[in-house]
């Protein structure tokens, strides 16, 4: 949000969105011990894919200019007192609480409550196939989770009988990407950018779960040791 309102570019805040929980290097290392190291570089790879190639798709798809002319406006008022840069702040805090905080929290709530049947025990039996890859592809696109989250929810689901495949792509989808990000910077993108980096999350998810269908015994190697 602060990039776009220093006139950022769409790509380049895209670029900072996205890489942000995927590309995250203390990430990569927890995926690289608790998972394998095979996982790590799928994550990687597609990744910086997703990042770097949604960011040149994002600019190509906006109307606004790739560079801009820094205002001529101070960011700060130099003579506005401390009270009052406390009483903005305040200010913009409440605004910001009031237009995000309460659709946020209904989001999250209805994801939530939606969990039961979205991840359902069903999830974890037989080996995957490309029906399941795009369901998962598709619930790891909505759901909000912590930084690093998704690796003990793949671990544990693993331990269940979860495929390699579909734990691939919710490498890639539940760190992502999520209902209540794109609720959050919905006033810094146009309609068309979220939509579409919500399908290039969910197109790169299924890619990832299908390397994990075309060579299962090789990324879930170094799981069975495990």
């Amino acid at each position: 949000m602060g990039l776009r309102k220093q006139q950022s570019s769409i790509g380049a805040a895209m670029a900072f969105l996205l890489a942000n929980p995927v590309l995250n290097p203390a990430t990569l290392l927890f995926i690289w011990f608790v998972l394998s190291w095979q996982f790590a570089v799928v994550r990687l790879i597609l990744g910086a894919i997703l990042v770097f190639g949604f960011a040149w798709i994002a600019n190509r798809m906006s109307d606004e200019p790739m560079s801009f002319t820094p205002s001529a406006a101070a960011v700060e008022d130099p003579k506005r007192s401390p009270l009052g840069l406390v009483v903005e702040f305040l200010r913009v805090l409440w605004w910001e609480t009031y237009t995000i905080l309460p659709g946020y929290i209904l989001v999250v709530l209805l994801l939530g409550a939606a969990r039961v049947w979205l991840f359902s025990p069903n999830l974890t039996l037989g080996g995957g196939n490309l029906l399941t890859i795009i369901g998962v592809a598709v619930i790891g696109t909505l759901f909000v989770i912590p930084t690093a989250g998704e690796v003990p929810i793949i671990q544990t689901l693993l331990k269940y009988g979860l495929a390699t495949g579909p734990a691939l792509t919710l490498l890639i989808t539940l760190p992502a990407i999520s209902l209540p990000t794109l609720w959050i910077v919905r006033s810094a993108f146009p309609g068309r950018i979220l939509l579409a980096v919500m399908l290039a999350v969910v197109g790169m998810g299924i890619v990832a779960g299908l390397i994990g269908l075309a060579d299962p015994a090789l990324i879930g190697s170094a799981l069975v040791l495990r």
